[in-house]
């Protein structure tokens, strides 16, 4: 656990530096992750089970670089996912050095949550046909999209989403037609990840059932996290009507 106190002061001393929710869930014990560190303890890679990394710490440390490369050419000679992100622009060039074309650089949004405009927007609200509730284990088990095998990959297992994690589904006659969930949590912060199957797109339901995530994590004193891909128009005009703004463009390398 020295390793995990140590990160977390890495991470909380980088001021100027965005960190994606997994490393707080990791840090929390919410997810099972590890953290590598060098001997120096200057530089710490924090990381889920299932191959989800990113950096903090000081950029230029070569005893660092080598161990970050290693892990990477282990995790690629088994066939393992290895996911970086980057928490700056001085890590993205670094990471470009350190791998060269070894990984892929991509570019996401991170978005600003605004709670005062999220309130004054009125929201609609599910038709006589409509209910939301709780994602439980039964709605797990008829999920289309976030069912056991998408909570084993980023939770862990069912029964740890179940404990520490939380989401909400729209049911329509009885159909799963929307669901938002915690792809992430920790004790300050709760990434959202949302789905809606194709049929029922188009008719506000993901809107409506963002809108109760995020009322439940205002009641829990909770900052909901909106990220997506640049590209993606509908994410960020569904983000946007919800309260987030301001989004700041970070960088996700991947195995090329």
């Amino acid at each position: 656990m020295k390793r995990f106190s140590k990160a977390t002061s890495l991470v909380e001393e980088a001021e100027s530096e965005t960190y994606p929710t997994f490393t707080y869930s990791v840090l929390d014990g919410y997810i099972p992750g590890r953290v590598y560190m060098d001997e120096s303890k200057r530089s710490a890679l924090i990381g889920t089970e299932t191959g989800i990394f990113v950096v903090a710490g000081e950029q230029n440390n070569r005893d660092f670089h080598h161990s970050v490369l290693e892990i990477y050419k282990d995790r690629k000679r088994e066939n393992k996912r290895f996911t970086l992100f980057s928490p700056s622009k001085e890590w993205d060039k670094m990471i470009h050095k350190v791998f060269g074309n070894e990984l892929k650089q991509l570019n996401r949004f991170r978005f600003r949550f605004n709670q005062l405009k999220f309130s004054a927007q009125i929201g609609g609200g599910a038709s006589s046909e409509s209910k939301i509730q709780p994602i439980d284990e039964k709605v797990i088990s008829q999920s289309q999209e976030f069912n056991e095998l998408y909570l084993n990959e980023y939770w862990g297992s069912v029964s740890n989403f179940i404990e520490n994690g939380f989401g909400f589904c729209l049911l329509h006659n009885e159909t799963i037609a929307s669901e938002c969930i915690s792809i992430f949590s920790s004790t300050e912060y709760a990434e959202i990840d949302i789905a809606t199957l194709t049929r029922f797109r188009g008719m506000g339901f993901g809107h409506i059932v963002a809108r109760k995530f995020i009322e439940h994590c205002i009641v829990r004193n909770v900052t909901p996290k909106w990220d997506c891909d640049v590209n993606n128009f509908s994410s960020i005009k569904l983000g946007e009507g919800l309260g987030f703004e301001n989004p700041v463009k970070y960088s996700v390398f991947v195995m090329s």
